[in-house]
């Protein structure tokens, strides 16, 4: 797997939003309560787990007890602020619609998981990606270059003009066009480490 490594201006942040919303590939220890993955391992709060992050899903069913659930090699978790509406009050953990969705709800797994090293797709929304979505890309995600290539094809001179460096495997590369269209066809690992200051 190619490894990128970017430094750009934090301004273009928004920029990789549509990465998380597809979903990140993240290299972790599973086998664990979704409070150790997320918490644990990626760094996020206690408070702002349990007051920010209002909505989760662990393969596609919703979560309400986040020391109960566990995540296994090849889950995919999705986080989410308040959603709007019936809906959102519907799949909010622990809310008082939780009754009406029991037959989808994430059961609490009464038998653990053995631990291992494994892999996790996290996808991130609204607030939660603007508030946890940096972090994650510091510490480096899995994702398809192509993904990369149409956010490119996107915001060409968004993109290009606020990366100040960029690194292929440790030998530094020109950010521009050609850079993102050599990777489209294969995955990458991706850092990216958000400076303060804008333009190069």
């Amino acid at each position: 797997m190619i490894r990128l490594d970017l430094r750009v201006d934090g301004s273009c942040t928004p920029l990789f939003s549509s990465l998380f919303e597809k979903g990140v590939v993240l290299s972790a220890r599973t086998g664990c309560t979704l409070r150790e993955f997320l918490c644990g391992q990626l760094g996020i709060d206690d408070d702002y787990l349990d007051q920010r992050v209002q909505t989760l899903f662990l393969d596609a069913r919703p979560v309400d007890d986040v020391d109960t659930a566990m995540v296994r090699d090849g889950a995919t978790l999705a986080l989410s602020a308040a959603m709007p509406g019936l809906l959102g009050a519907t799949m909010r953990k622990g809310g008082r619609y939780a009754a009406f969705r029991k037959d989808i709800s994430q059961p609490a797994d009464a038998c653990g998981a053995c631990e291992s090293t494994g892999r996790v797709t996290v996808k991130l929304f609204n607030m939660v990606a603007r508030e946890v979505g940096s972090r994650l890309l510091e510490t480096g995600v899995e994702v398809h270059g192509r993904d990369l290539q149409r956010i490119a094809e996107r915001f060409p001179d968004e993109l290009t003009r606020n990366i100040r460096n960029a690194r292929v495997d440790d030998g530094e590369v020109s950010a521009d066009m050609n850079l993102f269209s050599s990777l489209s066809s294969q995955w990458v690992l991706l850092s990216v480490v958000m400076e303060q200051g804008h333009g190069r």
